[in-house]
């Protein structure tokens, strides 16, 4: 039988993983956006967009964060 403690273990270590998988996830999908190709601006009825370099620092910046807070969190569960 098994005690509580390691219940409260097994289903932490699962909320972890499930939590990093889906951050990770959500990184590609910011990353993916920040790096595709610029739209054709020969339409007009597009919408003006910012430099590049401004996507990609607002892209990088929280997935360096991430990176850091899962390294940091993994090192405590460890």
């Amino acid at each position: 039988m098994r005690t509580l403690a390691g219940m409260v273990q097994s289903y932490g270590l699962t909320i972890f993983w499930v939590a990093g998988g889906l951050c990770i996830l959500a990184e590609l999908a910011i990353l993916r956006a920040a790096f595709r190709p610029p739209p054709d601006l020969s339409d007009p009825t597009l919408v003006p967009v910012s430099p590049r370099g401004t996507e990609m620092l607002w892209a990088l910046v929280p997935a360096i964060g991430l990176g850091l807070l899962l390294a940091a969190t993994w090192r405590a569960v460890q």
